[in-house]
């Protein structure tokens, strides 16, 4: 988005108060970096993000960290002056005009109790800054101390003896477990995560990572004024961490933009910054202890780059991700071993429907997906650290068949962007379009359920929780669940046929097509608030195109489009995948190469609620049920169980 002043003093200033005749000012917001038409291009250093969080410029872009900045300042009279510097994300961002922005990301001094600086001298100005993550200091993104791993498998299992020690908590946890259909080991172990997790959210340390600074373009203002015009200029402006009378923040971009007072003068400089996010598997997978889904695992100790040793914990951009299995139906699996997609021996369209009748109820194997017992057995850091590798792990004991996911997800998150993936995924179909039964997905999810991550509220009618199914859902104002989704799926192009108005030519035999389909999803929690929202099939143009969108009732919690795409894509050494998200819509792409990308999915806030806290991505090759997407091409559970190793590659994910 564009900045909204307007009034030009200078030809390489944006100044949006009048000029004073006894004031002369030049501002330069960045001397220490080459710019090339007028923008400083300078990538986020990740190397110690998860420890430190990010700072631009970090110490290794240049000796003192800082940005370093320059200003004439000449006046005619005798008064004494005050000057400020602002820097704010223009890139995802409200308006100045805007209600919501304060949400922008913007900051000034990184010690917010520091005000306008006075001006000792006639003539030139100098000195230094840097953006940083949380610059408002606000105390919600405070923490505990992270400067180490926390977790282990004896403190999981030591605070777990604990709760067995305590009767009432213990029987609490019985309870619960009762309640949730779990045993109460599993519980234990769920619960002992749980006050881990918590007990990383409390605490003095400044967790400037759970505020991040946005990638995209940055704009720097300078504002000097005189001694009385600076008594004009509230607290809450002077000192960004201070809130107004009514509690809230005020974007001082915004509120300069309206007070246009004798005796202030800013200018914003043409001079820009553009920062981008590159996450590279160089640096290994770490493990997070806190995710593993089951208390009886042991690590793959092959390679030391995927793990829990301090040298992985502290510079590892990726994770190990454990998808959730839900039990919402039953794989009804034919006890047969065979690669679907092979060169020599694949899964034909006539084994396929003859299997269909070949076994009887009892020969079914009655299961669920599972993941790995054993982390870093699925995830593989390649030998030169080019691409992690993701592995569904084939099958050779009947005894012991599993459908096995596997993934990874960012360990660094951020509030809106660009986000785009350079994946090889697994060929999905083979020559006869049989589906290998894989969802491939890349895929955007909330950073943490903690006070500090919540998404915006939902003023009209409020937000469904997700795992809430029930006919009377409770509604809440705040809920931290986002999600926004790419999956790769083998199902039909056209929704069910009952959810089209006078419109006949909407069935396919999808088994008979080398099409999977591209489905971009916005899991909006069911809030009513965008004035368009609806159920059933709702078209969203965009451009020259229109996208037909589905919700299946007023109470479903997500916004899907599907896209096709050939089966071909797979076939190539690496693709590209994209979610563009912003705060008022979402822009899906796929394509050859970042300069070569074609929509396939759009919507924005006039049909759903567009989450505002942090993400992660996610890139996952799981087994979904086929009920998940109707109408149903294959059957997951006529699907044989993988004989090979199925897989994937992932290079690197860049957000800007």
């Amino acid at each position: 988005m564009k900045s909204s002043f307007t009034l030009f003093c200078f030809t390489v200033l944006f100044v949006i108060t009048s000029c004073s005749d006894s004031v002369d000012m030049s501002f330069n917001p960045i001397t220490n970096f080459k710019a090339e038409n007028n923008t400083v291009v300078l990538d986020m250093d990740l190397d110690s993000v998860i420890v430190a969080g990010i700072a631009i410029p970090s110490v290794k872009q240049t000796p003192t960290g800082n940005f370093e900045y320059s200003f004439k300042f000449i006046h005619k009279d005798n008064k004494k002056y005050f000057y400020k510097i602002y820097y704010q994300n223009e890139s995802y961002k409200f308006p100045e005009n805007d209600s919501l922005s304060y949400e922008n990301f913007y900051g000034s001094w990184e010690d917010v109790s520091v005000g306008f600086i006075p001006i000792e001298t006639k003539g030139e100005i100098t000195g230094s800054f840097r953006i940083v993550g949380n610059p408002r200091n606000e105390k919600i993104y405070y923490g505990a101390d992270l400067s180490s791993n926390n977790v282990s498998k004896e403190k999981v299992q030591t605070l777990m003896k604990n709760i067995r020690s305590v009767p009432d908590w213990f029987n609490a946890v019985v309870e619960k477990a009762n309640k949730n259909g779990n045993s109460v080991d599993k519980q234990l172990y769920f619960d002992a995560m749980w006050i881990i997790n918590n007990n990383r959210n409390t605490g003095d340390e400044n967790h400037r990572w759970k505020r991040n600074p946005r990638v995209g373009e940055y704009s720097f203002m300078l504002v000097v004024c005189d001694e009385s015009a600076l008594q004009q200029i509230p607290d809450y402006i002077q000192y960004i961490g201070k809130t107004n009378e009514a509690g809230s923040f005020i974007n001082p971009y915004s509120w300069f933009f309206y007070n246009k007072k004798e005796g202030i003068n800013v200018v914003v400089s043409d001079k820009k910054l553009k920062t981008r996010a590159v996450l590279s598997p160089k640096n290994g997978v770490f493990v997070d202890e806190t995710t593993i889904r089951n208390a009886d695992y042991s690590f793959d100790t092959t390679d030391s780059r995927c793990g829990i040793n301090d040298d992985v914990y502290k510079k590892a951009v990726y994770q190990q991700f454990f998808s959730a299995v839900s039990r919402q139906y039953t794989l009804r699996n034919i006890p047969l071993i065979r690669d679907v997609v092979s060169d020599t021996d694949p899964y034909t369209m006539e084994e396929y429907k003859s299997n269909a009748g070949r076994y009887d109820s009892s020969e079914l194997l009655y299961d669920y997906p599972y993941t790995t017992e054993c982390p870093c057995k699925t995830v593989k850091i390649s030998e030169n650290g080019d691409y992690i590798e993701l592995v569904n792990p084939g099958n050779s004991d009947m005894n012991n068949l599993k459908k096995e996911s596997t993934g990874i997800k960012t360990r660094v998150g951020f509030t809106y962007g660009k986000y785009r993936g350079k994946i090889k995924f697994p060929v999905m179909l083979n020559e006869e379009n049989v589906w290998n039964g894989l969802t491939y997905a890349f895929w955007l999810i909330y950073q943490d359920n903690h006070e500090w991550n919540i998404r915006r509220g939902c003023y009209e009618g409020g937000y469904i929780d997700k795992g809430d199914d029930t006919p009377t859902p409770v509604r809440m104002l705040n809920n931290k669940y986002s999600e926004i989704d790419i999956e790769i799926v083998k199902t039909s192009k056209y929704w069910p046929k009952n959810y089209y108005k006078r419109r006949n030519n909407v069935t396919e035999d999808a088994t008979q097509t080398d099409e999977v389909m591209y489905c971009c999803t916005n899991w909006d929690l069911a809030c009513p608030q965008p004035e368009k929202f609806s159920a059933g099939i709702t078209s969203i143009p965009y451009k020259d195109a229109t996208y037909e969108a589905m919700r299946w009732t007023n109470l479903y919690k997500a916004l899907t489009i599907k896209t096709p795409i050939a089966n071909d894509v797979f076939k190539e050494n690496y693709y590209y995948y994209e979610i563009e998200w912003k705060p008022t819509e979402i822009i899906w792409r796929v394509g050859e190469t970042p300069d070569n990308m074609r929509v396939v999915g759009y919507m924005n806030d006039k049909y759903t609620s567009i989450p505002n806290n942090q993400m992660l991505a996610i890139v996952t090759q799981e087994y979904h049920y086929s009920e998940w997407w109707p109408p149903i091409a294959f059957e997951q559970g006529l699907i044989p169980y993988n004989q090979s190793d199925i897989e994937g590659r992932v290079y690197e994910i860049v957000i800007e």
